[in-house]
């Protein structure tokens, strides 16, 4: 079997497992990320100094949302919800011998 380089998850997906990491069983809650944005002069050669900007994640996490929100995951729904083994889901796969 090839080795698996990535497993995806939607933002639903991600939200229910977070919930269930900390034990939240009530709510309305979505993922979110905190973005930080730097300037600086970037060289992609030598002679081609350009400035130009980049964008960091600089965390993930979760935060209540409205309930009619189309992100919002309801918490108390999850302890509903049989725990399933982890299914495989479409990934890349390591190219190469």
């Amino acid at each position: 079997m090839p080795e698996l380089e990535q497993i995806t998850y939607t933002h639903h997906e991600l939200t229910k497992v977070l919930l269930r990491d900390q034990g939240i069983t009530s709510g309305h809650w979505g993922v979110y990320l905190k973005f930080r944005f730097e300037g600086g002069n970037f060289a992609l050669a030598e002679d081609m100094m350009r400035p130009g900007a980049v964008t960091l994640i600089e965390s993930i996490g979760i935060q209540r949302l409205p309930e009619n929100s189309p992100l919002a995951v309801d918490a108390s729904t999850l302890a509903a919800e049989p725990q399933r083994k982890p299914r495989r889901r479409r990934v890349r796969e390591k190219q190469g011998p």
